[in-house]
């Protein structure tokens, strides 16, 4: 199951890149005798409201979750990992001062707080990202403070310090590669999270502005004309579900390859 939704996420990034070049259609151009049009040769799963190829639309979709996503990730994790690496290995009042932020972003609920973020920056690819990103920091620091407690006090952290390793080099020669695996399910969870989150912010209108399509913001205008037109919700919240459960399952997958007791 890993193995195959590999191949649905992959599949879903070469989709995003190739797409519109393969389908022919532009997600942006308007036309007045195709709106709500069912699923035809033409447009194989329908039009808009305003007579948009619903397929581009998705395609299109797909690759802004995947850059919010992937760049909320990113951000998380760079931020997230060096923070947890120096307060696990620190301790004292650095592990406090740094711990005791994150205990504060994690009182609110995630969603809400990536949801007064978006709301203070405004709407837009950056600012989507960026709010995702700070929520997801916490997350990875805890993560790789729990591993880096267990690493520091093994021998070959001893035996750095005996040979006159400096901090620096420690946690990032030593420590930093044994705390990867646990950092990197964390990030393939943290994606289908973000994409999720990222939907919601553009149903409520805080995400990606129109005239971008977004999964979320498709689905918000969809819903509006269900019972006219139910392939125009169909389309992309089939390929949100999909695209969630995959990068759920793949996560799974990876804890399973990087797991040392089951590779034994």
């Amino acid at each position: 199951m890993g193995r195959v939704c590999l191949y649905i996420v992959v599949g879903s990034v070469v989709l995003a890149l190739l797409g519109p070049l393969i389908v022919g259609q532009d997600a942006f151009v308007m036309n007045a005798s195709a709106e709500l049009q069912a699923p035809s040769a033409q447009h194989p799963l329908g039009a808009d409201q305003f007579g948009r190829d619903i397929l581009s639309r998705v395609i299109y979709g797909i690759r802004i979750s995947f850059v919010v996503a992937l760049s909320a990730a990113l951000f998380g994790a760079t931020i997230g990992i060096s923070t947890g690496i120096l307060a696990g290995y620190s301790g004292a009042w650095i592990e406090t001062a740094i711990m005791r932020i994150y205990d504060a972003l994690f009182a609110f609920p995630t969603i809400l707080l990536a949801i007064g973020i978006a709301a203070t920056t405004g709407p837009g690819i950056f600012n989507a990202a960026l709010a995702l990103g700070i929520v997801s920091v916490p997350q990875f620091a805890r993560v790789v403070r729990g591993g880096t407690l267990v690493e520091k006090s093994k021998e070959y952290v001893a035996a750095a310090v005996c040979l006159g390793g400096s901090n620096g080099r420690i946690m990032l020669r030593h420590i930093l590669p044994n705390v990867t695996s646990p950092a990197l399910v964390q990030f393939t969870l943290f994606m289908a999270f973000a994409v999720l989150v990222e939907s919601a912010l553009s149903f409520l209108g805080l995400g990606v502005p129109p005239p971008n399509p977004s999964l979320g913001s498709m689905l918000a205008e969809g819903r509006q004309f269900i019972q006219k037109a139910p392939w125009y919700c169909l389309a992309p919240g089939t390929v949100l579900t999909l695209m969630i459960f995959a990068l759920n399952t793949l996560s799974d997958a990876v804890r399973d390859v990087l797991d040392p007791r089951l590779l034994r």
